[in-house]
């Protein structure tokens, strides 16, 4: 098994979420493009994708992202929370979706422990 490049991938993820704050949402999805060519796996990638997807007013690609990355990781918080409050019709409303870029997988969380080392 080919090991996770988990610095690269949260360098593009960061990348990812500046840019989608700032509206480049073709630029961002390119650079999470890059990030599942790291980890196919990532909730992170997910996650932003759906974020990208609820900002650009698709609700139900947004969702199937956010249960994406809630597949891959049932216990990463941030696509948990952008779940419930979409599924809940507040997506568009005064609560913004969590963008998680730089919270750690339980995948990252575990290969850290297996490790000892500490990436992100």
């Amino acid at each position: 098994m080919e090991e996770i490049n988990y610095d690269q991938l949260h360098k593009y993820l960061r990348e990812a979420e500046e840019l989608i704050k700032e509206l480049h949402y073709i630029a961002a999805k390119e650079l999470l493009v890059k990030s599942l060519m790291i980890n196919d796996r990532s909730p992170q990638v997910h996650n932003l994708f759906g974020v990208i997807y609820e900002y650009q007013g698709n609700k139900e690609l947004a969702m199937r992202h956010y249960r994406a990355a809630n597949v891959f990781d049932g216990t990463y918080r941030p696509a948990i929370e952008n779940m419930i409050r979409c599924s809940d019709n507040n997506c568009h409303g005064q609560k913004h979706p969590c963008f998680g870029a730089d919270e750690l997988s339980f995948e990252e969380r575990r290969y850290q422990a297996q490790n000892g080392v500490n990436h992100g």
